[in-house]
């Protein structure tokens, strides 16, 4: 048998025992062992994004922009940077490697020669992101969308998600290791461990925005009609030679550009990412871009009005009815929701209900709760309780009644870590996941030694 990873916890030979020797002999401890994507660089982006974080704490933006005062709460800011750092993860993901030169949105908002500054937009969704900012949508751009497989697109959230959940576990009272399983088709996507506790995950994570790369044209585009040379029409999708150009992620919702340059270079776009994030003031434009899309988002679907509408423009899922539940941020897909509940139910039944001695917990893990979805799906379900039939018994003279051990309750979400808003319910749990200490941690630099070996990742 495989020796089990340093400080993973003792179990012994208990009925679970087979399920956890293969736990153990899956874990891919250093979160770096995937080929679909450079978990390397996304550790480096991701500790200069916390460094930019830390060194803006004092910046008077927090309070005087009318966005980032909205969300400056010490209690909450942490996490939703987490959460913004996840998105800029995925960002650098879909445009690692996945670029092409086919299928760029072409936008020329003036048709004047004098004024024309004709732009084109690699997309993520199926609109053209700058003109549905103060235009509206136009219809579905079909064959805009450059969307990774969904196969990709598990293993880049499952691997952002656990980046940043080694920051909040390595801060907490009680610290946890945390592991990915190398198998997509396992039951369990992450593992944190100490020498008394194991907690398994069920990631269900997905970006709330996906910024497109955008490249100015030299001059507007023209083919050839009967009637002589016409530009191309407004949101023709073209063909571009990106790698011979310029490139930019856009913030659209701000009009800014994160400058990536030329895509060269292996490990591009992360470095040039990494460069703008890492100053404060670049933090915070890209920070204030995304918490302008979330809050937007966070308002249910039914009451936006104004500059909600336009902002949820730019959200995966903002609203097509045909496939926006496909594509909603974190919890925000139904289905999703269910099958995570589905498998902590199996993790309290074939891990937690066979191992008597070495508590196991269980934790859905996502980067954005339900947000407007929250009451209707999660809320009423998240004090749960359940346990099996053969764990109870009857109560004497009572035949109407059932009685069960504390010890043989389970809740159903022992905790729903959520980087916007975790919801725990186990007490061992609540000193597991502690954003207050990862903040505070951050802040005397008690995880400078973790983020400087992963920014020395990226090159």
């Amino acid at each position: 048998m495989m020796p089990r990873p340093a400080g993973f916890p003792s179990y012994g030979s208990v009925s679970a025992k087979p399920a956890l020797d293969d736990l153990a002999r899956l874990l891919n401890v250093g979160l770096f062992d995937t080929q679909y994507i450079d978990a390397k660089s996304a550790a480096g982006l991701v500790a200069a994004g916390m460094k930019a974080y830390r060194a803006s704490v004092g910046d008077s933006r927090w309070t005087t922009s009318p966005v980032l005062s909205r969300v400056s709460t010490p209690d909450a800011r942490v996490g939703l940077v987490c959460a913004a750092l996840f998105d800029l993860v995925c960002n650098a993901e879909y445009v690692h490697g996945r670029v092409t030169n086919r299928s760029w949105i072409y936008c020329n908002r003036s048709r004047d020669a004098a004024s024309a500054e004709p732009h084109a937009y690699f997309s993520f969704l199926k609109q053209c992101p700058h003109c549905c900012q103060d235009r509206g949508l136009d219809p579905r751009l079909s064959g805009a969308q450059h969307k990774p497989s969904s196969h990709h697109i598990g293993e880049i959230t499952t691997t952002a998600t656990a980046l940043l959940l080694t920051l909040v576990c390595r801060s907490a009272p009680k610290p946890l290791e945390i592991g990915v399983i190398g198998k997509q088709s396992h039951d369990v996507d992450a593992v944190g461990w100490c020498d008394d506790l194991l907690v398994l995950f069920e990631v269900k994570a997905s970006p709330l925005v996906t910024y497109p790369v955008r490249t100015k044209l030299a001059a507007p585009y023209t083919e050839d009609t009967p009637d002589g040379p016409r530009e191309l029409a407004q949101h023709k999708l073209i063909d571009v030679d990106y790698q011979a150009r310029d490139l930019s992620l856009y913030l659209a919702n701000l009009d800014k550009d994160i400058p990536l340059g030329r895509a060269t270079g292996a490990s591009w776009p992360y470095p040039e990412l990494r460069d703008f994030v890492s100053a404060p003031g670049g933090f915070l434009d890209y920070f204030e871009a995304w918490a302008e899309v979330f809050l937007g988002y966070s308002v249910p679907k039914v009451a936006r009005v104004g500059r909600d509408i336009v902002l949820g423009y730019l959200a995966n899922g903002w609203g097509d009815e045909i496939d926006s539940n496909k594509t909603k941020a974190g919890l925000g897909r139904t289905d999703d929701i269910k099958k995570g509940t589905y498998q902590l139910l199996k993790f309290g039944a074939y891990y937690r209900d066979g191992s008597p001695d070495l508590p196991i917990r269980g934790t859905l893990l996502t980067n954005l709760d339900p947000l407007f979805m929250r009451a209707d799906y999660l809320e009423k379900l998240l004090d749960a309780r359940w346990a099996p039939a053969r764990k109870f018994s009857p109560v004497p003279e009572r035949p109407d009644h059932q009685q069960v051990l504390e010890k043989d309750l389970f809740y159903l979400y022992d905790a729903v870590m959520a980087f916007n808003r975790p919801s725990i319910n186990d007490q061992t749990l609540s000193l597991c996941f502690d954003f207050p200490s990862l903040d505070a941690m951050l802040g005397a630099g008690g995880l400078d030694t973790l983020l400087n070996e992963w920014e020395g990742l990226l090159p």
